[in-house]
């Protein structure tokens, strides 16, 4: 084992993807009672792709636990948010080590990296974007 070259050794880790329902943070918003126009949200900018989790709790998907990069910050956060601030959903590879990681160590648990997973998120992110079209 000296003389193996270690840095051609892979770990299980960095082999790791699953996939995943994305999204994008909507562009404008409305906010308040004066109706004013807000761009992005809070704590995602404009266009941020997030990480969508399953559902955990029998609301209709009208809250989703996302993984996303905070507004202003390169660090990734973990939150719940409102459906309709996410749009132009899709079922992705997952391949970026931080994203992976807070996906392994959420409490809410995320997708895997199965055929019927894929299938499941491909109809789920088909659903969600019709209901988007219709408000």
């Amino acid at each position: 084992m000296d003389n193996q070259n270690t840095e051609n050794i892979i770990t299980v880790e960095q082999q790791e993807w699953k996939w995943c329902l994305v999204g994008n943070i909507v562009q404008d918003r409305e906010y308040g009672e004066d109706h004013e126009i807000k761009h992005g949200t809070k704590h995602f900018s404009p266009g941020t792709k997030v990480y969508c989790a399953p559902c955990h709790w029998g609301d209709g998907y009208e809250q989703i636990v996302i993984i996303g990069k905070h507004r202003g910050s390169s660090k990734y956060i973990e939150i719940i948010m409102p459906r309709k601030y996410i749009e132009h959903f899709r079922c992705q590879k997952v391949f970026k080590p931080v994203v992976l990681k807070l996906m392994n160590n959420s409490r809410w648990g995320f997708w895997n990296n199965t055929d019927s997973t894929k299938e499941w998120i491909t109809k789920l992110a088909d659903g969600l974007n019709k209901i988007g079209k219709e408000s």
